[in-house]
């Protein structure tokens, strides 16, 4: 049986983020945009002579033994590489399966704030699929891994990572109450496109989000506060002006868009700005940046910062005296990319 890589794009969050959370969407529906870019992860399945689970960024290596009465059974297990073990396990569990070697590399650690892990399990599953030849669209792709992270692995998190990854491109989703997706792909003109890359400055502040309490308590102040309740709501709304300002190309509102969005996020909770968030927001906004917001959850990673043209050179040049990075990127139309080798 041939080898079968696969590789899918991680996300930049523009607007929106937080509506995705089950303890919002299910009450009164989210709405999230985003948009991927050329950082990826990484998968490869090969037949070996042995079950073998490997995270080369990790620099982590297991190996488990499917003949096993647990693992033959469809158990799954709690390790640290339980998102590559679960993901193989809950998509061959009823397959006749040989053992098989995983390897699998991220551009981008975990609590990054670009949806890392997501793009990870949905690079997994378009490989394990192709390997066991289990057909599976976008819409099934982006729903088993969101099974895998969220009940199997018990890993919180909102929905809008898996399907950026899946679908690819910029994107405006929406979450119905009733639990179901809907992706809407924009077409944005080729001008359009190029000016959000000019106008975007993607800054790792130099530590990844390592406490998941982060989202666990902005998921219980959507039950218990009203506060956080209102400003998710100033959130969602912005989504859908956000949708309308890049589709007019419209900077100048976009811009304002991102601030409403940074203000309501800290009032949902102001864990999502660690030190060095808001340090680095304070610096780049005297340096050039008309608007600054956390990309993902918050509490470390990276930072979505908009700027001006003729202001790009002078915030880039700053921000090299920070201990973060200013991080490349394009922005990419495809999403998760499968092949044999």
């Amino acid at each position: 049986m041939k080898t079968v890589f696969a590789k899918a794009p991680l996300r930049m969050a523009l607007a929106g983020g937080g509506t995705d959370l089950e303890a919002y969407y299910s009450r009164y529906g989210g709405f999230v945009l985003n948009a991927t870019i050329d950082q990826y992860a990484y998968c490869k399945v090969e037949p070996y002579r042995e079950w073998c689970f490997k995270s080369i960024d990790l620099g982590i290596e297991e190996k488990h033994n499917f003949w096993e009465k647990d693992l033959c059974e469809g158990a799954y297990v709690d390790s640290k590489l339980k998102l590559l073990v679960n993901s193989y396990q809950y998509l061959t569990a009823k397959t006749e399966r040989e053992p098989v070697k995983i390897t699998t590399f991220v551009e981008a650690p975990p609590g990054s704030g670009l949806g890392s892990s997501s793009a990870l399990v949905v690079a997994l599953i378009a490989a394990i699929a192709e390997y066991y030849n289990i057909p599976l669209g976008e819409y099934d792709i982006a729903e088993y891994a969101i099974e895998i992270e969220r009940k199997i692995c018990d890993l919180p998190g909102g929905k809008q990572d898996q399907f950026a990854a899946a679908f690819g491109g910029f994107n405006f989703m929406e979450f119905l109450k009733d639990g179901r997706t809907i992706v809407n792909p924009l077409r944005l003109n080729h001008k359009t496109q190029n000016m959000m890359e000019l106008s975007t400055v993607l800054y790792y502040v130099g530590k990844p989000r390592k406490d998941s309490r982060v989202i666990e308590n902005t998921e219980k102040g959507l039950v218990d506060s009203k506060t956080v309740l209102n400003a998710t709501h100033e959130i969602r709304n912005a989504c859908i002006n956000y949708k309308r300002s890049l589709l007019m190309g419209d900077f100048d509102m976009i811009s304002e868009l991102m601030e409403t969005y940074w203000r309501m996020k800290l009032e949902t909770n102001p864990h999502v700005a660690s030190p060095e968030i808001l340090d680095s927001y304070d610096f780049a906004r005297k340096n050039g940046a008309t608007a600054a917001k956390i990309s993902g959850a918050g509490g470390g990673g990276h930072m979505v910062l908009f700027t001006e043209f003729e202001e790009r050179h002078r915030l880039i040049s700053a921000l090299k005296e920070k201990e973060g990075r200013v991080v490349p990127f394009k922005f990419v139309n495809n999403g998760v990319d499968v092949w044999r080798q």
